[in-house]
């Protein structure tokens, strides 16, 4: 898997933030023309990868829109059982761009999101970094933490988890039409993670398999319940939940 060579610092007013990056994620920071793969610090932060770019906003674009509507996300509230009254310790196995585990973290959820891709974790973290000043996206900042390791780490602790959550859905053998986003992880990351059937032999309490909607399940158990919308769905399998 591509992963980064280092932190470009493009501003000087960025500087401390791509010094704590460097440190956090242990990568240097850079100031090389013949960087192939990086990440560029600036007002909107970018991962290079050759002549690939790719951008993570929270506040521009598709997302931006469902983020305007997280409390209509039905389906992934029955995904992970949520209650208003509750909040739920969710550990996102597949962190990617963050945008599911931002939506639940918004929905009150405490997350822990894991991505075994340097570059993508930063890109993360500048989305987080770059939101409003409001106090509904500082709490769910909150509640997210962002961590660089390969899932598989977290197996014999995921009964300390109420929700183990997989999204390996853009592993796809159909020929669908990418987003520019999409087209970039498929050059950039070359393979993609799914670690479904490790963390569904483990002591999990609940599991929630995000799919597409006609792609053949991770795991063949037939007590799955499944939540389907028009593109996704979500197989649901509960082993010792309360």
């Amino acid at each position: 898997m591509a992963d980064i060579e280092g932190i470009k610092v493009l501003n000087v007013s960025t500087q401390k933030r791509a010094k704590k990056l460097s440190e956090k994620y242990n990568v240097p920071l850079i100031n090389s023309e013949s960087a192939e793969t990086y990440v560029s610090i600036d007002d909107q932060s970018i991962l290079h990868s050759g002549n690939y770019k790719l951008e993570n906003s929270f506040r521009e674009g598709k997302f931006r829109a469902r983020i305007s509507q997280y409390q209509g996300e039905s389906l992934l509230k029955k995904a992970i059982g949520w209650q208003s009254t509750s909040q739920k310790h969710i550990l996102d196995t597949t962190g990617g761009l963050g945008h599911d585990a931002f939506i639940l973290a918004l929905l009150g959820q405490k997350i822990t999101v894991l991505e075994k891709n340097t570059g993508l974790c930063i890109l993360i973290e500048e989305a987080l970094n770059n939101l409003p000043n409001l106090s509904y996206f500082n709490d769910a900042k909150n509640n997210i933490s962002v961590i660089n390791n390969d899932s598989r780490a977290f197996l014999s602790s995921a009964e300390n988890f109420d929700v183990i959550y997989v999204d390996p859905m853009f592993n796809s053998k159909k020929k669908l039409k990418r987003t520019k986003q999409m087209q970039f992880l498929d050059n950039y990351l070359k393979e993609y993670d799914d670690p479904s059937v490790e963390f569904y032999k483990s002591n999990f309490k609940r599991l929630v398999i995000k799919k597409e909607l006609r792609a053949a399940p991770s795991i063949k158990d037939y007590s799955a319940i499944s939540f389907k919308g028009s593109s996704v769905r979500y197989d649901v399998y509960s082993k010792g939940e309360k």
